[in-house]
């Protein structure tokens, strides 16, 4: 009776340890991160650390794809320097909001002055008194970061975050000549279709997606059509857009921004 009680004795020790060694483990795989960053929507990379960084280790700017609705045309500029197709962009001054910024960039280094354009983007700025918002708005689509690198002594380089914006010209729109600073005098702007703007930027660059999305936007808000590259004559605007349809025709026309 001794022995068998001993051995019960045992056995209930092993399975107590056994338990508390799997409720250890469980509590450490609750705290514990998913690995890689967390995913967010089809139309984003991956969300980043939290981050903190002081005024001398960022930039901010605005960039903006011009759609020209008459002609079913996009404007893309091209730097006859380095021979590199691009969308207007660059820092904002200070004092100057994100969407001046965006505007004035657009208009020196396009020579068109563009105004905005309401899309239906599903951004997270909610409506005045409001939580949410479900009409077009003026919001940027994206926003995008890049690194760059110490450009003197003692820098450390630091993060550039540029708000993206989608604004409109006229058909009857006239391009203006040297609008832009001493260094972007050789800049020249083309309007191109949906499908050659995607050419020249590249389909799977950054602007390359904003692009695309931008005209997916565009289309699925006033002409219900998802297709990124259709041309068309359009029927009349109405304001509608559908967030599903608008992520299943980005991954039909090649993936994720």
């Amino acid at each position: 009776m001794f022995s068998f009680g001993r051995r019960q004795q045992a056995q209930a020790s092993r399975q107590t340890q056994t338990s508390s060694q799997s409720q250890a483990s469980r509590q450490l795989q609750s705290l514990r991160r998913p690995p890689g960053p967390p995913a967010l929507s089809d139309l984003s990379t991956p969300a980043v650390p939290d981050s903190l960084w002081f005024a001398s280790d960022f930039l901010l700017g605005a960039g903006m794809v011009i759609l020209q609705p008459a002609t079913d045309k996009i404007v893309v500029v091209y730097d006859s320097a380095s021979r590199t197709w691009f969308l207007p962009k660059g820092r904002k001054d200070v004092g100057e909001s994100t969407e001046q910024a965006a505007l004035r960039e657009a208009y020196e280094e396009s020579g068109y002055r563009a105004r905005f354009l309401p899309l239906v983007s599903y951004s997270r700025a909610p409506a005045p008194g409001s939580r949410f918002n479900e009409e077009a708005t003026t919001e940027p689509i994206f926003l995008s970061t890049q690194y760059f690198r110490p450009r003197y002594e003692n820098d450390y380089g630091g993060e550039y975050l540029t708000f993206w914006y989608v604004g409109e010209i006229s058909e009857n729109a006239v391009r203006e000549e040297h609008t832009g600073m001493e260094d972007e005098q050789h800049y020249v702007s083309y309007l191109l279709s949906p499908a050659e703007a995607l050419q020249r930027l590249g389909r799977t660059s950054v602007q390359g997606k904003i692009v695309e999305v931008a005209w997916i936007l565009f289309n699925q808000t006033y002409r219900q059509r998802p297709d990124a590259t259709q041309t068309e004559e359009p029927p009349q605007r109405t304001q509608r857009s559908s967030r599903s349809s608008m992520q299943r025709a980005s991954r039909a026309a090649g993936g994720s921004a």
